[in-house]
């Protein structure tokens, strides 16, 4: 190579090494100890988790929640529920929805279920099926119903103390349990007079009963407790002499009916009475002395607006025994929910966060009270990474139970009497917050990573050094001392 090649190469690495920052110092001219070789060790395995600590935080996802106003426009949403009335019938059980833009629903039933269960015990027993039309009744002449009110041998009135000898005095008991101030029962009464005296006329009257129990009497309101009578008129059928065991009867109120119902329900010459048969007439249900529950499951779609709903007993053919009737539940899930929701969210918002109302039982203290869950109704919507959005309700519960009462302001007995008129209920009061929780999925940004990881590395690197030179320069100062 030429002179001049060589003064260009040595021009141009004399360049470079001007502007090398890192200048290294021969290892000649270096000293080692023992104590920089531990603190050395100290500074890697302090780095080294400080690393992977800062990895682990860069591969996780992070949430932010925010609040802002609720801008989604949702004209609707839906509440679904699971709720066991312990003591109320399904026969009777009704939920009715009501808000305050004027909407009322009764008896809304297009989309749920009702099962039969066993009081306080929440054992599903059978499939609740609405009955197929509506109860005929037999209307009589003036003269007619006069003529069997006035008739002398009356029906057996049945009380607390002969009761349960009547029913065990025959293989087959028709009774029927009412009220003098219940309009259904004064309709059912001339009638149910009728198909007693064409009984008597009948060659098996000997082996049918057939009596009445006045539920407003002081010797028979025990009676009506211990037998769960929630509305009048009730038939219950009593077959085989057994108390325990009985059916409702659902079938029309005709003397013609009650007569074709008896003689399809007498014993069979080849029916033993201790093995009754486990059929059930088309026009009566199974019931049991311990009474009965229903469990209700589905779904309600209403307005985005404040409202409640309510589970009540409701019929069109009864009164209702409202002393005796029971509305204490179990919630085992109430959940309200946006109409464009999809299954993603469980992963992230569990059940419990989003339901107050989550297997709670209340019980009824007092009769005549209404059982009052006040809700809450906060929307809630969440960002995924991919930036999808998804929304939907949480909402917190508060509970009340009180007994309604009339006002009488004209005496000045304000707050004085019970309204008995006022059947007891399940009531769930919503409000829905305009004020929205937002939740976003957030990740660290890669520079802020990389900034993080070298301003740790580094910055322990120095820290340790600092400790080193201090430690090794103190050391040698001791030395020349002594």
């Amino acid at each position: 190579m030429s002179a001049s090649g060589k003064a260009a190469g040595r021009g141009g690495s004399f360049s470079l090494e001007a502007l090398h920052l890192y200048r290294k110092v021969p290892r000649d001219l270096t000293d080692a100890t023992r104590l920089g070789g531990l603190i050395s060790l100290a500074c890697a395995a302090l780095m080294a988790y400080l690393f992977f600590s800062n990895v682990s935080e860069y591969l996780q996802v992070k949430t932010t929640t925010d609040v802002a106003l609720d801008d989604t426009g949702d004209v609707s949403m839906r509440i679904f529920f699971n709720i066991t009335m312990e003591r109320l019938p399904c026969q009777f059980a009704s939920v009715d929805v009501s808000d305050v833009m004027g909407t009322s629903l009764t008896n809304i039933t297009a989309e749920i279920l009702k099962f039969k269960v066993k009081p306080e015990q929440g054992a599903r027993q059978e499939y609740f099926t609405e009955m197929p039309r509506a109860i005929a009744h037999e209307e009589l002449s003036k003269p007619e119903a006069m003529a069997h009110m006035l008739d002398p041998d009356v029906l057996p009135l049945l009380t607390d103390t002969d009761f349960d000898p009547f029913v065990q005095g025959s293989d087959l008991a028709l009774v029927t349990f009412g009220a003098p101030w219940c309009p259904w029962s004064q309709r059912l009464e001339p009638v149910w007079r009728k198909t007693f005296n064409e009984l008597r006329a009948k060659p098996y009257a000997k082996l049918v009963r057939m009596g009445k129990v006045d539920c407003t009497a002081r010797n028979a309101q025990q009676l009506c407790q211990k037998h769960h009578i929630h509305a009048f008129p009730t038939i219950r059928v009593f077959r085989h002499k057994n108390l325990h065991s009985h059916e409702n009867y659902l079938g029309d109120r005709d003397s013609s009916a009650f007569i074709s119902f008896i003689e399809e329900m007498l014993p069979k010459p080849d029916e033993h009475p201790t093995n009754p048969p486990a059929a059930v007439h088309e026009a009566t249900e199974q019931h049991t002395l311990d009474g009965e529950g229903c469990q209700l499951t589905g779904s309600l779609r209403i307005s985005r607006v404040p409202g409640s709903f309510r589970i009540s007993a409701a019929s069109s053919v009864h009164s209702f025994n409202t002393r005796v009737m029971n509305v204490s539940h179990h919630v085992d899930k109430l959940l309200f929910s946006s109409p464009g929701e999809t299954g993603r969210l469980r992963h992230v918002l569990p059940i419990e966060q989003r339901s107050t109302l989550l297997a709670n039982s209340f019980k009824m203290h007092q009769e005549l009270a209404t059982l009052k869950h006040y809700l809450k109704v906060v929307p809630f919507q969440y960002h995924f990474l991919d930036e999808e959005r998804h929304h939907t309700y949480l909402y917190k519960a508060n509970y009340n139970e009180y007994r309604p009462r009339k006002m009488e302001w004209y005496e000045g007995k304000a707050d004085a009497f019970v309204d008995t008129q006022l059947i007891p209920n399940a009531v769930f009061h919503y409000d829905i917050s305009p004020v929205m929780v937002v939740v976003h999925e957030e990740t660290q940004g890669f520079a802020s990573f990389v900034t993080k990881i070298c301003a740790v590395i580094g910055g322990i690197y120095t820290v340790f050094g600092l400790i080193d030179n201090l430690i090794y320069h103190g050391g040698q100062s001791i030395k020349k001392m002594s």
